[in-house]
């Protein structure tokens, strides 16, 4: 049983990798514009030639140029006029153009992003006061709260402002948070209580991880490759929980339901990026909404999981008597 998860935990990597040649195209119809072309083109020509514009102190202080003040004041302008005249929004350079406030570029997402840490962060009392020092699972579970609020404040930074640096960093620590899931989904369905047991497990899951980093960093950065891999194994930390819900269940838990319905909840979240419309008053699109439906779920996930263990450790107490 453990050399088959151990295979299914590489395979899914592979699978990933093999995905190389799926890719998509980040340019959107609002680059292409005529109005909005030619507005930039006049805005730099009036603003930016010789230093005349001085931007104001926060908006320098997030990295805004000129130039980008321009393209952004157009982008706004051009909505606006669309809007007005009841026509559809376009996206401008992959993105919806939202309203920014004191320089940030997707506020709500920002917002979402900084409450999902919160729960990471407020569940490490959780975790270190609700599990003994000689749990295994105390370990795995504080590591995840140091990753998911690591991965939530790259999504933050991501949103602030959309950068080579911040992007990166927001899909690579997010498909880190992914795969560390699926880590504690077969820790979890395995009864791995020691790092000798563990690192197996640990190794198989980081080399794909780290092959694909180095794919995206060194080859080409492509976006329908990453979400394809996180997709693979995504799928796969699904069906492992959904195995420790049966698990669970035999066992006599009486909260063995509630694995499959995170994940349900989880995926139903995700799923709001299906539905990929304009931005509500300028501020809330799909995927930040996406961000709000996951701040509950990471409270429950956390209490599921530490009245998970602390059950593990009762019926294995049970088995010893």
């Amino acid at each position: 049983m453990r050399a088959r998860l151990l295979r299914l935990c590489v395979g899914g990597g592979l699978v990933g990798l093999l995905l190389l040649s799926i890719g998509v195209v980040r340019a959107s119809s609002g680059d292409r514009l005529v109005t909005f072309q030619g507005c930039v083109r006049q805005c730099e020509a009036d603003e930016c030639l010789d230093g005349a514009t001085t931007l104001p102190l926060h908006l320098r202080a997030l990295q805004w140029t000129c130039e980008s003040n321009c393209d952004y004041v157009c982008q706004r302008r051009v909505t606006r006029a669309a809007q007005q005249q009841g026509r559809r929004v376009h996206q401008f350079h992959g993105k919806w153009p939202f309203v920014r406030v004191l320089g940030v570029q997707e506020p709500a997402s920002v917002v979402f992003s900084v409450l999902n840490g919160a729960m990471h962060v407020r569940s490490w009392r959780l975790v270190r006061s609700g599990l003994s020092p000689s749990h295994p699972m105390r370990l795995w579970l504080s590591v995840f709260v140091v990753l998911g609020a690591w991965t939530w404040l790259c999504s933050a930074v991501f949103h602030v402002r959309d950068f080579p640096l911040t992007e990166r960093l927001d899909y690579f620590s997010a498909g880190l948070n992914v795969l560390y899931i699926l880590f504690l989904g077969i820790v979890r369905m395995l009864r791995l209580n020691s790092w000798r047991q563990t690192r197996v497990v640990a190794l198989a899951c980081m080399v794909p991880y780290v092959l694909h980093v180095a794919y995206l960093s060194l080859v080409r950065f492509d976006y329908g490759y990453n979400m394809a891999a996180n997709a693979a194994v995504g799928v796969l930390s699904n069906i492992v929980w959904f195995v420790v819900t049966v698990q669970a269940y035999r066992n006599g838990q009486p909260f063995w339901w509630k694995p499959a319905v995170l994940i349900v909840l989880t995926d139903a979240a995700f799923s709001l990026e299906m539905f990929d419309f304009a931005p509500v008053a300028d501020t809330f699109d799909a995927h930040s909404l996406w961000h709000a439906a996951t701040i509950p779920i990471v409270a429950h996930w956390y209490m599921f999981l530490v009245d998970d263990a602390r059950w593990d450790l009762r019926l294995e107490q049970m088995r010893k008597e």
